[in-house]
């Protein structure tokens, strides 16, 4: 994973959905509260201090209900890597017939019998965002494809099964929220872990929460038909979720 934060983070005055990965423009946004992450980065730093998870908890409570002012909202602040996602569901899906969807500019023939990792760039290139979530969507969509294709050699479209689907979008919805956390604590709370080691730990713990999380509540819906949502249908899906995590963090003291 590696955090590598070079920045402070936002501020409090930023808005609290950008406009570029608003989702429902039409609805207004409420102003930002001052200092809103302050909680959330000092119970984050205790805890990579210390690795006592109740830290971790108040950080995680701190940051759904001040810092990004619950559920709606920060399903709205991810409404660009919800439709990155749904895109990324429509390759698979087409890919897993030997199809490539309408709207993505790659040839069937460049990928097939690639080596994985070359034909996972490709894919993550094709389906590439122009916003400022630019670049935390293709590390996640990197990380999930390479997670779920772990162990293929060379890239075959028809070995993509339902479980590498499932797999690709739980871990991708996974990552993007790990990384907009990470963002938004800026790099003071990781100056606080005295070790390499404490960070990778603090990393781990995060993720696998955040994991836990997002599986329990995609992965029984995704696997009922796995192959027939649309992207619509996808991209609501991971906003529901996204609520439904957050929901579970407000709850967090």
């Amino acid at each position: 994973m590696g955090t590598s934060q070079s920045s402070s983070g936002p501020g409090g005055s930023s808005p609290l959905v950008p406009p570029w990965a608003d989702d429902e423009p039409q609805k207004p946004l409420p102003k930002p509260l001052g200092a809103r992450f302050a909680a959330f980065r000092r119970s984050l730093g205790r805890f990579l201090k210390t690795n006592n998870q109740s830290y971790l908890r108040s950080a995680l409570g701190h940051y759904a209900r001040k810092g990004t002012g619950g559920g709606d909202l920060a399903s709205r602040r991810l409404g660009s890597v919800t439709s990155a996602g749904a895109r990324l569901y429509g390759m698979l899906s087409s890919l897993a017939e030997s199809k490539v969807p309408p709207d993505v500019l790659i040839d069937l023939d460049d990928l097939k019998g690639q080596p994985c990792d070359i034909a996972i760039d490709i894919i993550t290139r094709s389906l590439a965002t122009s916003d400022g979530d630019a670049d935390k969507i293709s590390v996640a969509m990197n990380h999930a494809l390479v997670e779920a294709l772990d162990g293929i050699v060379f890239f075959d479209p028809t070995n993509i099964t339902d479980e590498i689907i499932i797999s690709t979008m739980i871990n991708y919805l996974s990552e993007v929220i790990f990384l907009q956390i990470v963002m938004d604590a800026g790099k003071i709370p990781w100056t606080k872990a005295e070790t390499a080691t404490q960070i990778a730990i603090a990393e781990n713990t995060l993720m696998e929460l955040i994991k836990v999380i997002v599986d329990k509540n995609m992965a029984p819906r995704l696997k009922k038909n796995t192959r027939t949502f649309t992207k619509q249908e996808i991209k609501t899906l991971q906003s529901e979720v996204i609520k439904i995590v957050w929901r579970e963090w407000e709850g967090y003291q």
